[in-house]
């Protein structure tokens, strides 16, 4: 017992009394650790880590709000760290997603049904078809000359002249409202950015469009032209980067939950924000984790989406509950406060997916 007492630890050299060390909770040894205390110490650590795991889902998925007010109240050692569970979680339902689901199937079931019905398009069609054929070539030559035309008379018309100090809004190119026939004649005749940038060269410095209008046109005409060429790979590059980021969106998401529950339980100064993040973690790794168990493994198991939709139904009804039991206020002022809440953060989505959407639209 006198050597222990003055004995030192090995990783901090703080004085240690007992087995650990009070100062970083390493176990302490007088000698080499042999294979065997390897082995005790990872099995202890794993069993540790499976028991704190279950102890904090459980309750998470059967008791709402319940785990988080624990938490709130200090007793968190015995807990899962709530920013470690929303990272398992939604990495495990992320990997999942991206594994199972693919865009390719039901493009490919698209394009073989619209090969089906052109072929009985084509055999319905018989004999007639020649003479359509030899008819609508008649007519493509003409179109397609003056189709040129009207493109490049598209690219020449002539803006309205710039006036200083009216018309300020369009020095920098903000107004597309006076343009927006053009641009529209440019995307349907397949204008090409090199081609707008050259008949913007050929017109005089006040009738060019402003700045950030260049910009914007270039890169819609760009994104028409790579449409055109392949309109199949564009759309699945822009579905498979705007899918990917979600996780991140999501992310953007949860501090913002819980401004909202701020927002709304302001008056309340005993909760403070950190108090808000706690549910929100907490919320957001229940959505991962119920759709993993019912989408990935319970439908997948007996071939049907009954336990995804219960699921749904008890994700919707589970915030309720948490926040009655969380916030302990009466059943009227909870149920007015979810449903701002809803209302609010469903604004919040929408603009975060257009977002996600105009970034993805310019970043492919």
């Amino acid at each position: 017992m006198e050597e222990l007492t003055t004995a030192r630890c090995k990783n901090c050299s703080t004085e240690i009394e007992g087995d650990y060390c009070h100062f970083c909770g390493q176990r302490y040894h007088d000698h080499k650790e042999s294979f065997g205390e390897l082995v005790y110490e990872f099995a202890s650590d794993f069993l540790h880590f499976d028991s704190r795991f279950f102890k904090t889902v459980l309750p998470l998925i059967f008791l709402p709000g319940k785990l988080t007010k624990s938490y709130n109240e200090g007793r968190q050692r015995s807990q899962f760290h709530p920013i470690r569970l929303y990272l398992f979680s939604s990495f495990v339902y992320f990997f999942l997603f991206f594994t199972f689901t693919n865009l390719h199937e039901s493009e490919n079931a698209d394009k073989q049904s619209d090969l089906a019905l052109k072929q009985d398009t084509i055999q319905v069609a018989g004999n007639k078809s020649d003479k359509v054929i030899s008819a609508a070539n008649a007519d493509s030559v003409s179109d397609k000359t003056q189709a040129k035309q009207s493109a490049i008379s598209a690219l020449h018309i002539d803006t309205v002249p710039f006036t200083p100090g009216k018309d300020s809004s369009r020095r920098f190119g903000l107004d597309f409202h006076s343009s927006d026939a053009r641009l529209d004649s440019m995307l349907a005749y397949k204008i090409s950015p090199e081609q707008y940038k050259a008949s913007q060269q050929t017109l005089s410095k006040e009738k060019r469009d402003g700045f950030l209008r260049r910009i914007v046109t270039i890169r819609i005409l760009k994104m028409n032209i790579e449409g055109a060429k392949n309109q199949e790979e564009f759309l699945n590059k822009l579905a498979e980067v705007f899918l990917h980021n979600i996780p991140k969106m999501l992310f953007f998401l949860l501090p913002v939950f819980a401004l909202l529950l701020k927002l709304l339980y302001i008056r309340h100064k005993q909760f403070y924000y950190v108090d808000h993040a706690i549910l929100s973690l907490h919320y957001f790794s229940l959505i991962f984790l119920l759709l993993i168990v019912s989408q990935y493994i319970l439908d997948a198991i007996f071939g049907i989406s009954t336990f995804t939709a219960l699921a749904t139904l008890w994700i919707f009804l589970y915030l309720l509950l948490a926040m009655k039991k969380l916030y302990g206020q009466s059943w009227k002022k909870t149920i007015v406060k979810y449903f701002l809440l809803g209302l609010m953060f469903l604004f919040t989505v929408m603009f975060t997916l257009l977002a996600n959407l105009a970034f993805t639209a310019f970043m492919v």
